[in-house]
């Protein structure tokens, strides 16, 4: 095979790679975050938490989340730190829905404009186009988003909460 060596800013500038990179590690350590946090809220004792892992193995994002809300929902009630979890799932929500913009949508480099740009297209109901500019400081807001949640989901489950890295000593 041959060696594959890209261009420089190819298919986007390289500082927008390095963020899109970025959330995308952050994206998956959420995700496996989210998975732990069903384990534990479900109460089973880890030798059968393959049994939820198979359950959540088969639910999208979306679906997860709205587990954690009805068990935290119910939990609540015996355990006391479980009260703020609507707090933490409309964080989680928020930077899903970035993600589902970044991570589901085209993006590519104008080279006329010297614009990055998102392209979509949604079919419900009606066919919508829509291509808009990406700033750089968007990507860094997802990224901080998603580190947001997980800071705030730990804090949950484990009531230890941490500062984001951008306000640490």
């Amino acid at each position: 095979m041959a060696k594959i060596t890209f261009p420089v800013n190819f298919p986007v500038p390289d500082n927008y790679l390095i963020e899109l990179g970025r959330a995308t590690a952050l994206w998956g350590n959420l995700e496996k975050q989210v998975d732990h946090s069903i384990n534990y809220l479900s109460g089973l004792q880890p030798h059968d938490h393959w049994r939820v892992a198979v359950l959540i193995a088969h639910s999208n994002f979306k679906q997860k989340i709205d587990i954690i809300d009805t068990l935290c929902n119910e939990l609540q009630k015996q355990f006391s730190n479980l009260s703020t979890y609507q707090e933490t799932t409309k964080i989680i929500r928020s930077a899903q829905k970035m993600r589902n913009h970044f991570f589901h949508n085209g993006i590519g480099f104008d080279e006329e404009t010297e614009r990055v740009r998102t392209s979509s297209l949604t079919a419900r109901g009606t066919l919508k186009v829509e291509v808009r500019d990406v700033n750089i400081s968007e990507l860094i807001e997802f990224s901080g988003k998603i580190h947001e949640s997980l800071l705030s989901l730990h804090g949950l489950i484990t009531g230890k909460y941490y500062p984001p890295v951008w306000k640490r000593k």
